[in-house]
């Protein structure tokens, strides 16, 4: 059996120049994905300090999944509506307990669980970043 690799690093997370390398400044968002760049040598300039996560700076930038900009009543109100969206696809109320999005009163823990629903539900992140957006605007 074959473990995964660890990389180091959270591969869902943006990550942002810290020290600055090729044609990258300090502060840069560091779009890996776009350009291309092996998971591995992210995981490099990861473990070496040229990379990092930086919550403020998601913010500033607005990148990634933009959770953080979101309080404890837009949190539950993205869930709800991600879940209106999960029942009009369910035949039963068993499949949509066992599908629907977790919800919890803590900030940080409603945050991964909604990054955990995401990661596992790839079919509704084009939903997830219009419901988003919408309570963003």
């Amino acid at each position: 059996m074959t473990h995964p690799k660890y990389l180091g690093w959270q591969i869902d997370w943006p990550v942002f120049v810290k020290i600055p390398f090729s044609d990258y400044e300090k502060g840069e968002h560091f779009d890996w994905l776009t350009k291309d760049v092996a998971p591995e040598r992210v995981a490099q300039l990861y473990a070496t300090g040229h990379i990092y996560h930086n919550k403020e700076f998601e913010k500033e930038v607005k990148v990634g999944d933009r959770l953080e900009e979101l309080d404890g009543s837009q949190l539950e109100s993205l869930v709800r509506l991600l879940n209106v969206e999960v029942k009009g696809r369910t035949n039963s109320i068993n499949e949509f307990n066992a599908k629907k999005c977790k919800q919890s009163k803590i900030d940080s823990k409603q945050r991964g669980l909604l990054r955990s629903f995401l990661r596992n539900n790839r079919w509704i992140e084009d939903k997830f970043f219009e419901i988003r957006d919408g309570i963003l605007n």
